[in-house]
């Protein structure tokens, strides 16, 4: 699992190479192992393929247009809006999408009290480790995986989209590729605090 850690990759160059069926149920399976706030498993999981990535698309563009507009409660998040274009074309071309919910979610904007807030929170993370889970498995059965939060600049479009319960937390495109992927850089000792001695 290490060795699967430090390969892991953003992809955003998928070959238009179907995900088998079997990868695709590894790597859920592998979700679903995830450590989960007082055994909660808030996950829910929506996979996308063929030509429901075209409608998934599609919505997304609905929401970043209505974001441009002014028209959505994102307003302001204009400058997020190259990026998120940039994401629905790999989405559009990815062969598989997975939508990652949390089924215990609180729609966005609810005012929650502290202790809602907090299993909200952890929640996400339950929901989060999940999404890590899942890279890795996919990283090391050789498909490559992109994790966005792009899809909230359209998340009210793509929330009726998707048309079931629960509030998005991610979404991951699956794929293989032929790009080859650089090391990735990451500085680790700044962000380490130590208290106490051993």
């Amino acid at each position: 699992m290490i060795e699967a850690i430090y390969k892991r990759r953003s992809v955003r160059r998928f070959l238009p190479r179907p995900v088998p069926q079997d990868v695709i149920e590894k790597i859920l399976e592998a979700a679903v192992q995830a450590p989960s706030a007082k055994n909660r498993q808030p996950w829910k999981f929506v996979v996308v393929r063929g030509r429901e990535r075209r409608d998934m698309v599609s919505a997304m563009k609905t929401g970043l247009q209505k974001v441009r507009r002014g028209e959505s409660r994102f307003t302001g998040w204009e400058p997020y809006i190259p990026s998120a274009v940039y994401t629905a074309r790999i989405l559009e071309l990815a062969p598989v999408t997975i939508f990652v919910l949390n089924k215990q979610g609180r729609p966005l904007g609810e005012n929650l009290s502290v202790p809602d807030k907090i299993m909200e929170i952890c929640d996400l993370e339950s929901v989060s480790a999940a999404v890590q889970n899942m890279s890795l498995a996919a990283t090391d059965l050789g498909v490559g995986s992109l994790w966005t939060c792009n899809i909230f600049l359209a998340y009210d479009e793509l929330k009726t989209w998707l048309n079931t319960d629960g509030e998005m937390a991610a979404a991951m495109a699956f794929g293989y590729t032929d790009k080859p992927l650089p090391p990735a850089r990451r500085e680790w000792k700044n962000s380490v605090l130590y208290r106490g001695e051993d």
